[in-house]
């Protein structure tokens, strides 16, 4: 009985062989081929150049020079007021501040701002038990 078996599934096993070879033969003959008029191609093709990579960093590069030369003349042109020295000087020492340290702290270690932010964490809390 059981050289029947290994016989059944070594005829089987040719069989499938068979088969494969056989739809491999019909494969041509299924496969359909359309055959196109030619084309014919007149003119010339010319490849345009355009810049290399470092030409165009070297352009970027001077178009940035231009704008910052031009920038630096009109501010050496423009009255002494509009000067850059101006820049130097805090604006807000000169003014009746209630708190100096409002001018050197951040705004995010203001008392308000901590006080806010405390709530906000409060109430998060709060409405996470809020779900249950």
């Amino acid at each position: 009985m059981h050289f029947d078996s290994a016989r059944a599934n070594l005829w089987s096993v040719k069989i499938v062989r068979v088969v494969v070879f056989v739809l491999a033969g019909l494969s041509p003959a299924i496969a359909q081929e359309v055959v196109l008029p030619p084309i014919v191609v007149t003119g010339t093709f010319e490849l345009r150049q355009g810049p290399s990579v470092t030409d165009l960093f070297t352009q970027h590069l001077q178009k940035q020079i231009d704008t910052k030369r031009a920038v630096e003349e009109t501010i050496a042109r423009s009255p002494w007021y509009y000067s850059r020295f101006w820049n130097y000087f805090p604006i807000g020492l000169g003014s009746s501040s209630p708190d100096p340290d409002l001018f050197f702290k951040p705004q995010y270690l203001t008392l308000q701002n901590q006080k806010t932010d405390w709530e906000l964490r409060k109430s998060e809390k709060q409405s996470l038990f809020d779900r249950r």
